[in-house]
């Protein structure tokens, strides 16, 4: 055996001692469960003692019944020499304590009391003689049952039944029988036991006297037993053991007090019946009909308490389940408020970015029609800076147009009174004898033309408003283009070339007056130069970007068409 088991429990009070050893109370470490600790030393143990030992925890090992104590483990402590029987532990004290409690306040023990020990011990005693539990009760049954026969192998002989060994548990409602210290397990080569220990008090006659003995020996004591709780007083006393053996062989005893039914007195003298083939067995004492109604009540009591328990596990468990289903309502409760909280944040964050976004979109489309305005202005400015330099440049042609119309209308006066047939310019005078030179068809040709050109200088030069370039290009001929015009070979004023070399152009032989500047070469080199300028690239960028605009497109339709 091991022997670290007391390790695993804390020693608590000492309830009880005796002459081969104590009775302590323990706590099992793990779960606090409290036993009894039954310390047995066997150093001064004979034989038989130790052999009664060994059978004592063989026999507790046997026997597992609701009215007997339980037996738990042992432990062996070789060092000590000692034994540790570890039981249940019977909060209720045992049957002797409460019998002095009654002799001390001189009251006497309800009858209802004394029933239930009876009851609850011959069940015990039951499962120890015949080694299986008594049968339910069933009141309503005609049938008769029969005593089971008795094992030689099973069967279990107490003999040893006094108040001391009898415990109560679960606040003196359950009853126990214990200490199984000098309990006889028969065998077939023995039926009937012949040795005997006990208290002389509780003893069956035939115990007493040596005599051989079978299970109705403990019906003997369980009768002395409920004696003493209807009286208070065991029922046979002597000042010597030979008075005492007397008077149980003889099985004389008071009678017990009239304020007890007859049903418990009848049972109790039957109990202590002197023959052992007179005595009732427990099977015979338990089908009595008072035993068989107080066991039918005892079970409606023991049901009636378990529905009750029932009733308090169920009231329990349906208050737990309110507790949760009330969490689950506060947890489903909050779930939706959290969720109304998100919803209501979510239309919120929705609503926020909603108003962001139609912020941002004015915010663009305010940017995007200031840069309209900024480029429609720039747009503006550079058509009216176009406006005012191409006025500028016309202007500068016009003055210039009139200077030279005037210097030629001077230098024609000047030609005309010097070629006036009145005057003498090209002939001489009399007085000189000079004649007019010959004249050839190309100087004929060259004045017809100086003639015509005088002319129209003439009318220019009428005190009429002044023509413009428009007006000067619609009156004259067609324009020459840029490649004859540059063109040595090209006639200016009648505009074809001339086929042979020999004739040399009107032009050549007078270059200062045969090429007129247009206005537009002026504006055409502007233009050419203005494109250099990164202002100009940006601008007409901007003007070619602008061109993809449905509205500028429909704007620079209308005005080409109008042009």
């Amino acid at each position: 055996m091991t022997t670290n088991i007391s390790n695993e429990y804390d020693a608590l009070e000492v309830i009880g001692k005796g002459s081969f050893g104590t009775v302590r109370k323990v706590r099992l470490k793990a779960s606090g469960q409290i036993l009894v600790r039954k310390e047995i030393e066997y150093t001064s143990m004979n034989v038989q003692e130790r052999n009664q030992l060994i059978s004592e925890l063989r026999i507790l090992r046997e026997l597992d019944h609701t009215n007997i104590v339980k037996y738990y483990r042992h432990d062996h402590i070789m060092e000590k020499k000692s034994i540790h029987i570890y039981m249940e532990y019977c909060d209720g004290g045992d049957l002797a304590q409460i019998i002095t409690n009654f002799k001390k306040n001189k009251e006497q023990v309800p009858e209802e009391f004394i029933w239930q020990v009876l009851v609850q011990i011959l069940l015990a005693l039951h499962r120890c003689h015949y080694g299986i539990d008594a049968k339910k009760v069933n009141l309503f049954s005609n049938t008769n049952n029969s005593e089971p026969s008795i094992n030689s192998e099973t069967v279990i002989i107490h003999r040893d039944i006094k108040p001391d060994n009898i415990f109560m548990s679960n606040s003196g409602k359950t009853v126990k029988l214990g200490d199984f210290g000098l309990a006889k397990m028969l065998t077939s080569q023995n039926d009937f036991a012949k040795t005997y220990v006990g208290t002389p008090y509780y003893m069956s006659p035939e115990v007493l006297m040596d005599n051989p003995y079978s299970p109705v020996c403990d019906i003997w004591s369980l009768g002395c037993v409920l004696f003493e709780l209807c009286t208070l007083q065991p029922p046979f006393q002597a000042k010597t053991h030979l008075q005492l053996q007397t008077k149980i062989k003889r099985g004389i005893f008071p009678e017990i007090p009239d304020s007890y039914s007859s049903q418990l007195r009848s049972i109790i003298r039957e109990c202590i019946t002197v023959e052992p083939e007179s005595r009732p067995s427990c099977f015979d004492l338990l089908e009595t009909l008072s035993v068989r109604f107080l066991r039918k009540e005892t079970e409606i009591k023991e049901i009636s308490a378990n529905l009750n328990e029932f009733q308090k596990q169920l009231l329990t468990k349906s208050e737990e389940l309110k507790k949760k289903e009330a969490y689950l309502l506060s947890l489903e409760n909050k779930i939706i408020n959290q969720r109304e909280e998100l919803e209501d944040e979510f239309e919120s964050m929705q609503k926020k970015c909603n108003l962001q976004k139609k912020q941002l979109e004015e915010e663009l489309i305010g940017e995007f029609e200031m840069r309209k305005r900024a480029m429609d202005l720039e747009a503006k400015e550079v058509r009216l800076g176009y406006q005012r330099e191409f006025k500028m440049v016309v202007d500068q042609e016009v003055q210039q147009r009139v200077k030279e119309i005037l210097s030629k209308q001077q230098f024609n006066d000047l030609h005309r009174k010097k070629s006036d047939p009145t005057s003498n310019s090209y002939s001489l005078s009399p007085n000189k004898g000079v004649s007019n030179p010959p004249q050839s068809p190309a100087t004929l040709q060259a004045r017809n033309y100086q003639n015509q050109h005088y002319a129209s200088n003439e009318q220019l030069s009428s005190p009429t408003k002044p023509k413009g370039p428009r007006d000067l290009v619609e009156e004259g001929q067609k324009r020459i283009p840029l490649k004859n015009r540059n063109n040595d070979d090209f006639d200016l004023y009648h505009g074809h070339q001339y086929k042979s070399q020999s004739t040399p152009p009107l032009s050549s032989r007078n270059t200062q007056y045969n090429y007129h500047k247009r206005v537009s070469d002026e504006l055409e080199r502007l233009s050419l130069d203005k494109r250099q300028i990164p202002e100009f690239d940006e601008l007409e960028r901007l003007s070619l970007d602008k061109r993809q605009i449905p509205e500028f497109d429909e704007f620079y339709s209308r005005k080409n068409y109008r042009h």
